[in-house]
């Protein structure tokens, strides 16, 4: 069986003042192509249809045209589930309806969870939604109050469905959540995050023992924006179709292609996308960045980050950056860059050091020059002149 798996859509995404509802489209028609190419048997999105709880009308319109398109028009099956950017309430409406054309959308969690079976020409596999809930909601479902965390939460869910699982057919899990291997209270697997992703929990509270999916041929998920896998490619999360973040430039974004053979093995395929507009970050002196030799050479409409390495004040720079590229979403400066790093330095020693040694780091951050013998001893006479009038 051929398996598209997807996730973290972020429909109605808004990033730095920009809507990304049109990139989006954009990017779903290659997703339109890849299925009329490649002929999957079902498409998977684990989690975060949405970015955010009450999408906006244009978010919830183009999502519709999207699972009809695929489901009527191109006569693809799709499971999809809610992750923590979304109402659990709003993507469980109508849920029970849609199963018959073909749309299997899991909003809320619930006790017995629900197998969706599609068959190939090898027979069944048996598909497990499990849509994003917060532990406590867990524990109020399964009534047990040992459940505190998303670890503990997992291992409840999956144990239930552990119990009725035929274990001589091929089950696939999907699931959103931050899921990495554990050993001994200590990460084993160290996975790529983003900035662009919301925050589960704080500590490590949210953290999933991917030892949870152990029973299952694959595990599909979503959360982690970077398409990557966890320990093996039997689990494996395949990022967000788009770059939402600065943090992502470097990330490949496309599907994950599953194929599961007769015996449950799986091999991994990756389809990379072409966004409308890439994000890109540039670095150099305001005048060198707008030279047209250089801005001809590259997208001047992709998404971009500036950092600007001139010295002293700038008039107005990003209404000048914006003038030839009309989507600059961050301009920074690299002595303030600097500066803040170094801070951030002395800030974790700052109890440690002496008035005159934390004046010497300041005086090189700000002028990127170390001070003089003389203006040292200087500033030492004002230290101990300033140290006596405190102690009278």
């Amino acid at each position: 069986m051929k398996i598209f798996h997807t996730g973290d859509w972020h429909i109605g995404k808004l990033v730095n003042g920009f809507y990304m509802t049109e990139d989006q489209e954009f990017i779903i028609n290659q997703l339109y192509e890849a299925i009329e190419e490649e002929k999957p048997q079902v498409v998977l999105i684990a989690g975060d249809l949405y970015d955010r709880s009450v999408p906006p009308v244009q978010a919830i319109e183009l999502l519709n045209r999207i699972l009809g398109k695929i489901v009527r028009d191109l006569k693809t099956p799709v499971i999809a589930l809610a992750g923590n950017h979304d109402s659990n309430e709003r993507i469980d409406f109508a849920s029970e309806l849609l199963k018959e054309s073909g749309l299997y959308i899991s909003g809320n969690l619930k006790k017995h969870i629900e197998k969706v079976t599609i068959h190939d020409e090898h027979g069944p596999i048996n598909f497990y939604s499990i849509p994003y809930a917060d532990p406590a909601v867990v524990r109020d479902l399964f009534e047990d109050n040992e459940i505190k965390s998303h670890d503990d939460a997992m291992r409840k869910i999956v144990g239930v469905i552990n119990d009725s699982m035929n274990r001589d057919e091929r089950n696939v899990a999907i699931a959103h959540g931050y899921v990495t291997y554990i050993k001994n209270d200590e990460v084993a697997v160290t996975l790529e995050e983003s900035e662009s992703e919301k925050p589960l929990s704080i500590g490590g509270t949210a953290l999933i023992n991917a030892e949870c999916f152990s029973t299952f041929n694959y595990t599909a998920l979503g959360h982690l924006h970077g398409p990557q896998k966890v320990g093996s490619d039997r689990i494996r999360y395949a990022g967000s179709l788009l770059k939402y973040s600065f943090s992502e430039v470097k990330q490949k974004k496309g599907i994950t292609i599953v194929s599961i053979d007769d015996k449950g093995e799986v091999e991994i395929g990756f389809r990379e996308f072409k966004p409308r507009r890439d994000f890109r970050i540039i670095t150099g002196e305001l005048k060198s960045l707008m030279n047209l030799d250089i801005v001809n050479s590259a997208n001047k409409e992709d998404y971009i980050k500036v950092i600007l390495t001139d010295k002293g004040e700038l008039l107005d720079p990003m209404a000048k950056l914006r003038s030839v590229y009309p989507n600059v979403m961050e301009l920074m400066r690299e002595e303030r860059i600097k500066a803040t790093a170094n801070s951030k330095t002395v800030a974790t020693n700052i109890r440690e050091r002496s008035k005159l040694s934390l004046f010497q780091s300041f005086y090189q951050d700000i002028t990127e020059e170390e001070c003089t013998l003389e203006g040292i001893e200087v500033m030492k006479k004002i230290i101990e002149k300033a140290e006596k009038v405190g102690e009278e």
